[in-house]
């Protein structure tokens, strides 16, 4: 996490107030974080004033041919390399904390009130899954930026059968469907899932007469990955990506979840003025590392 910096007009904050505004951002934030797991190592961190970041995305070639007499020229291939430049979004939330409760901790040691800066971060790191997964949208339709899962439903495996989970015997013949896609494309596990809350709860039913729910089939699936739930997932949807995202997409982030605070002037009440920010955004270099699942209601 970044440094927290205290920004006082003509008051600064204690060392404790200021470290108990920081602890309450990173724990509301580290329930939330979902998103940023499915990227495990693949988290590039680059310099803090950057605005865009550019990267190249890769076609596969042709396949290869089998000769029984010495071959010449007759096969030559090149790697196509697409150039894109992107820039760095803010996903930020202010509040102010109340003049008087910052009195009362400065001055009898009550334990600072943090609620609002933990609900800011809360907001924040929602925010930051809602990208990550499923991308961003102004208009709720043409993203600007595409998450994992709107990359994978139009530029990577993309799997529509149709099944309803509220008849669980349907969640095999939709997952063995997405994996065969996956397999295809030569995409290995193990596999990370990640559902949404509705299809999550539709899986814990008993699989016929047996004492082994869908839920528990569905984490051997991932053949040694792990199982995400999330409300950023939308209601209907699941992802399954590479477990492995090295070289297959990776989260580039110029400042983590970080925290500014400044003491107001009178004029705007005294109060202690706060933000909760973070820059970044996912880039997918290989679409075929993601299936998207629709339809499943």
């Amino acid at each position: 996490m970044q440094t927290l910096r205290n920004v006082g007009t003509d008051t600064t904050l204690s060392t404790e107030q200021g470290l108990a505004i920081r602890q309450a951002a990173i724990e509301a934030a580290a329930r939330v974080f979902q998103g940023r797991k499915l990227f495990g190592n693949s988290i590039l961190k680059i310099d803090s004033g950057a605005q865009t970041y550019g990267y190249d995305t890769r076609s596969r070639m042709a396949a290869a041919s089998l000769e029984f007499g010495w071959p010449g020229r007759i096969n030559m291939d090149a790697v196509n390399l697409t150039r894109t430049t992107v820039a760095i979004p803010n996903l930020h939330k202010e509040t102010e904390i109340n003049k008087l409760d910052l009195a009362a901790s400065r001055t009898n040691g009550t334990p600072l009130n943090t609620a609002n800066i933990a609900e800011i971060a809360y907001q924040v790191a929602y925010l930051e899954d809602s990208m990550l997964i499923n991308g961003f949208a102004a208009n709720g339709t043409t993203y600007s930026i595409k998450g994992l899962w709107q990359t994978g439903k139009s530029s990577g495996n993309y799997d529509t059968t149709g099944y309803t989970w509220s008849t669980p015997a349907n969640i095999p013949t939709v997952m063995n469907a997405a994996l065969t896609l996956l397999a295809n494309d030569n995409i290995q596990g193990p596999y990370n899932f990640t559902f949404a809350p509705k299809q999550w709860m539709e899986a814990f039913a008993f699989i016929g007469t047996t004492a082994v729910t869908y839920q528990m089939w569905l984490k051997e699936a991932t053949q040694g990955g792990n199982v995400y739930v999330t409300p950023a997932m939308t209601a209907g949807s699941m992802m399954i990506t590479a477990a492995n995202p090295e070289g297959k997409f990776e989260y580039v982030l110029a400042e983590d979840l970080s925290t500014e605070t400044m003491i107001r002037d009178v004029e705007h009440g005294s109060g202690l003025f706060g933000r909760v920010y973070l820059r970044g955004l996912p880039v997918v270099y290989d679409a075929n590392a993601i299936c998207s699942v629709d339809d499943l209601t």
